[in-house]
């Protein structure tokens, strides 16, 4: 009278932090113009989430591109201050295309060129060497770095000596409202 039904298996499907926050528009790529530096300068390139902006921003991942033939040290700072000579990158973007319109980020990104002042209040927390023509691509922080309003994330490109570097900077974030 019963018949005893199969169990079919369940999927379990993974969706990441990043996956789900660019599904609801709240994930963000930007990058920063070609960075000049060498000669005793640095180059700076970082986000920063506006005192106002009343979200949090969880930081994802960042790449540096070195065009040159020399390597470079770039070390990675939390809530430093931004360079007098910075100005905002043109380049950012939500990465959900399909939404519209396109959503907006509260954060700002920013970079500066050829900066001789090291930077200001903040924490190195760690370098990277940046090989001859290649790009270093981080890991996935998945939101791990979580940058409050008034804070920020950055890169300085060290300069190696007397040569003349370029370069650019990517990084990938998402926000959330503060409840």
């Amino acid at each position: 009278m019963f018949e005893k039904i199969a169990k079919q298996p369940i999927e379990v499907v993974d969706i990441t932090t990043p996956a789900m926050n660019s599904m609801l528009g709240r994930y963000f790529i930007a990058q920063t113009d070609t960075l000049s530096f060498g000669n005793k300068s640095d180059a700076w390139g970082g986000i920063i989430n506006p005192r106002n902006s009343g979200v949090n921003l969880y930081f994802d991942i960042f790449t540096i591109t070195n065009f040159s033939n020399y390597s470079f040290t770039g070390e990675i700072w939390l809530n430093a201050k931004p360079p007098k000579e910075s100005k905002p990158a043109s380049t950012v973007t939500p990465s959900n295309q399909a939404i519209f319109p396109p959503p907006r980020p509260k954060a700002i990104m920013e970079y500066a060129n050829n900066i001789t002042e090291p930077l200001k209040n903040g924490v190195n927390i760690f370098g990277r060497i940046v090989a001859p023509n290649s790009t270093l691509v981080s890991d996935s922080h998945k939101g791990s770095m979580i940058i409050g309003p008034g804070g920020s994330f950055s890169i300085l490109l060290k300069s190696p000596g007397q040569q003349n570097i370029t370069g650019t900077i990517v990084l990938t974030w998402w926000e959330e409202k503060i409840q």
